[in-house]
């Protein structure tokens, strides 16, 4: 039978996650942290006992009724933090050989990414499904700490709307592989779908800043030229 977690261990538990939390880096390359202020903008995650709170648990457990052998191989793969995930979208040129500026474009966006979502980690501190109840069983590993928001989703929604603006003839199906890659965190049994939601945004946020930026923007031009060439395309239309 499911239960909760007692108040004791709940607390054990985030008393951990708070010594486990990463040190946020003291730089980052395009825009700082404080530039999105992320635990400002976002609402905060619903409490365990209130009704979206049950809602994201029976959701995060019908998911794992459901899933299939082949999600379960698609959710191990998208672990991977790589722009290069959304080939299978892209296209056989879509490749880290074919594009060395943009592989070193994107990683670099990514850790932004990355650095702009920790403090709101932190500041929410918000338990793992797993860690909530035990029958909620994850194939891959998590930590504890940090569910909201989802850092695979808000890497996977900024990298959509960056890779739909270089390439608006695959806009839709990016944003479909963005919606899997987050989805999968989900089904995999380390998010919720609130935690997925709160990525969205974040993604979107972090980017909008990113765009406003001359120095993100010389590069941004960059990177889109390789990629459409790669992918046999011509230049974006004006």
């Amino acid at each position: 039978m499911r239960r909760l977690l007692g108040l004791r261990t709940a607390a054990a538990i985030a008393l951990a996650a708070l010594l486990l939390v990463p040190v946020p880096r003291a730089g980052a390359y395009y825009i700082s942290p404080a530039q999105v202020d992320l635990d400002q903008i976002l609402a905060p995650p619903p409490a365990p006992d209130s009704p979206q709170g049950r809602a994201d648990l029976a959701a995060v457990l019908a998911a794992q009724t459901h899933r299939t052998p082949a999600e379960t191989a698609s959710v191990k793969a998208d672990v991977q933090l790589s722009v290069f995930r959304f080939a299978d979208v892209m296209g056989p040129g879509f490749t880290a050989e074919r594009l060395p500026f943009a592989a070193e474009f994107f990683a670099r966006t990514a850790a932004d990414d990355e650095a702009a979502i920790e403090p709101a980690k932190r500041h929410f501190n918000r338990m793992r499904p797993f860690a909530v109840d035990f029958a909620v069983k994850p194939v891959v590993a998590a930590m504890t700490y940090g569910a909201y928001p989802s850092g695979h989703a808000t890497f996977a929604y900024a990298a959509a709307i960056l890779l739909a603006i270089m390439v608006p003839e695959k806009a839709a199906a990016i944003f479909a592989r963005a919606d899997r890659f987050a989805e999968n965190r989900v089904i995999g049994g380390v998010h919720y779908p609130t935690d997925v939601e709160a990525g969205k945004i974040a993604g979107s946020v972090i980017d909008n800043v990113m765009l406003h930026d001359a120095r993100f923007m010389a590069d941004f031009a960059r990177a889109s030229a390789e990629v459409r060439r790669a992918l046999g395309l011509g230049p974006l239309p004006h």
